[in-house]
């Protein structure tokens, strides 16, 4: 018998605090992540993916000596974890460190709405309104919207596969526009880059803990029930390739997602690693060149973890490896890649 809402909503609000207390924890360990320099809020609803009127907040890291007269700067745009539950868009801030001092590209974190308040769909069309907006307003940000990079983690990491699923289902390879809506704007994707991503709802939960070499070390049952629960209140919608990524088709896959520059990163003690390493596989197999590394004797959000003794020290190379993708994809001009 599932849960009704209201339950679900007490209970994410208690989960909700207590991952605020993690993450507040996870912050003082040295060196202390950056804040963001500011935040944008815009309403949804221009391309019809969501109802309008919703204020979806974006969060700006800047790179150092960031001068937008001059010249335009890629972009990272980066989604949280939590399984589509908890978090927030501040969650992510050693990453986008390293992407700031490793790259040139400006890093923006998406504020998506969360469920059970907003179960699915929801979360993939606040991603989708975040590019195109990014991308219409180019010119304010500084933005080159043909460079532009998505990333995310666990939840979030589903969210940089299934928001260029959605935009291509919705615009097509053209980017047409039907004549009740408006033109969107040119934007081009060039790079994905997923930490332990969840690719397939229609994989039970029971069946993705007994996959894991370590279930002692996943996530309780009592959290995943509520993730689950929340976010896909009707088991229908488990083999849409917009909740399920590798439920997609291979056309879908081949036109939706760039060619090259494909990061995952997988956890070899996490329940979520048989899907991501078979979803990174059947991508690889598609021709797509895959970057593909299984973080050894890593458990879910190894990287968020609040150590008293420290960072973990695994999250500095990977990052790192992660970034040398990211700047083979945004570091180059357009002319050059164009020849």
């Amino acid at each position: 018998m599932s849960s009704p809402r209201w339950l679900l909503r007490i209970q994410a609000t208690i989960w909700r605090l207590l991952m605020s207390i993690g993450f507040g924890l996870n912050s003082l360990q040295s060196p202390r992540p950056p804040s963001y320099n500011f935040v944008k809020s815009f309403r949804t609803g221009t391309y019809a993916f969501t109802r309008p009127g919703h204020l979806l907040k974006l969060y700006f890291y800047l790179p150092k000596g960031l001068d937008a007269k001059s010249r335009k700067y890629p972009v990272v745009v980066n989604f949280h974890g939590g399984g589509f539950t908890l978090g927030s868009a501040t969650d992510d801030r050693r990453w986008a460190a390293a992407v700031l001092n490793n790259t040139s590209a400006i890093f923006v974190s998406v504020d998506y709405r969360l469920a059970p308040e907003y179960p699915f769909p929801i979360g993939v069309q606040d991603g989708c309104e975040a590019v195109l907006h990014l991308a219409a307003n180019c010119e304010e940000y500084g933005i080159d919207p043909e460079r532009i990079a998505l990333t995310g983690f666990s939840a979030g990491a589903n969210l940089s596969f299934t928001v260029p699923l959605m935009l291509h289902d919705h615009f097509g390879t053209d980017c047409a526009s039907s004549n009740s809506l408006p033109k969107p704007p040119t934007f081009r994707i060039v790079s994905i880059i997923s930490f332990y991503p969840a690719t397939d709802f229609r994989i039970t939960r029971a069946s993705k803990r007994a996959s894991s070499k370590r279930p002692e070390k996943n996530l309780p049952r009592i959290v995943t029930k509520l993730f689950d629960a929340s976010y896909m209140p009707d088991p229908a919608n488990v083999s849409s390739p917009f909740a399920s990524p590798s439920a997609a088709s291979d056309d879908m896959l081949r036109q939706a997602l760039p060619f090259e520059n494909i990061g995952f990163y997988c956890c070899e003690w996490d329940m979520l690693h048989a899907e991501g390493t078979v979803f990174a596989r059947r991508i690889a197999e598609l021709g797509k060149e895959v970057e593909y590394e299984s973080i050894a004797e890593a458990v879910h959000g190894f990287d968020k973890l609040p150590r008293p003794m420290g960072v973990d020290p695994r999250i500095r190379p990977i990052y790192h490896k992660a970034c040398a993708v990211l700047s083979r994809a945004l570091d180059t001009e357009l002319s050059e890649r164009r020849q």
